[in-house]
C-alpha cells in the first residue's frame, strides 16, 4: 500500500472513533508494507507537485527600462498575471503593466511557455503586444509596440521562482524607424 494511502487510512480510523493504541498500530503497519516503486522514488521535496507548476501566478519584476547610457538607464518596475497553461503546448496567457521614470508605461498581453532544465531551473521564452505610453523618452516612438523575451528562474519548495529576465521591445518593423529597447528584469513569481 502506498505510503499517502496508508496515512489516509490511519487519518480514518482514528477520526471514526477507534482507540489511539488501535489506529497507531494501524499507521504503523500499513506504513510498513511498501512497494518496490516507493523505495526508488526521488525525494518528495525535488519533484514539483502538479498544483504548483500548473498554477497562475503573479511575476513581479523590477530593474533596468533601456540598456542605453544616453537614456541614464531608467528603472521599471512591474507586474504580470500568468494564468495556467492551455493547450497541449502548455502556453501559458497572461497580462501586466511596467512603469518607468517620466510616465513610462507598457500596458501588454503575453504568452509564455516553461521549459525545465532539470528539477528546479526554467526557462521562459514569451510573446507579448501592448500599448506603449511616452515610450520616446527610451526608444520606441509608436504606441503599439510588440516585445519578446526570455527568462532564467529557479524553482524552490515552496513554488516561488526567482530569476532573471531580458526583454526587447520595439515596433516590430511595422514603422520606420524602428526604435526600440533592451530591459534587464530580476523576477519574482508567486504561485497563486
Amino acid at each position: 500500500m502506498r505510503p499517502v494511502a496508508a496515512l489516509l487510512l490511519g487519518g480514518l480510523i482514528s477520526y471514526s472513533g477507534s482507540s489511539g493504541t488501535a489506529s497507531a498500530a494501524a499507521t504503523q503497519a500499513a506504513q510498513a508494507v511498501q512497494s518496490p516503486a516507493d523505495s526508488v522514488r526521488p525525494d518528495a521535496a525535488s519533484v514539483p507537485p502538479a498544483q504548483v507548476v500548473d498554477s497562475p501566478s503573479l511575476l513581479f519584476a523590477a530593474g533596468v527600462f533601456a540598456l542605453v547610457e544616453a537614456y541614464d538607464y531608467p528603472y521599471s518596475v512591474g507586474v504580470t498575471y500568468v494564468a495556467r497553461p492551455l493547450t497541449k503546448w502548455r502556453l501559458a496567457p497572461g497580462a501586466g503593466f511596467a512603469v518607468g521614470p517620466d510616465g513610462i508605461a507598457f500596458m501588454y498581453v503575453d504568452v509564455r511557455r516553461d521549459f525545465a532544465l532539470g528539477k528546479r531551473w526554467y526557462v521562459t521564452p514569451s510573446l507579448a503586444t501592448g500599448w506603449f505610453i511616452n515610450g520616446d523618452v527610451i526608444g520606441p516612438r509608436d504606441h503599439l509596440e510588440f516585445q519578446s523575451g526570455i527568462q532564467f528562474a529557479r524553482r524552490f519548495d515552496n513554488g516561488l521562482r526567482l530569476g532573471l529576465a531580458g526583454l526587447h521591445i520595439s515596433n516590430g518593423g511595422l514603422e520606420h524607424p524602428n526604435n526600440g529597447t533592451e530591459a534587464v528584469l530580476l523576477t519574482l513569481q508567486l504561485p497563486l
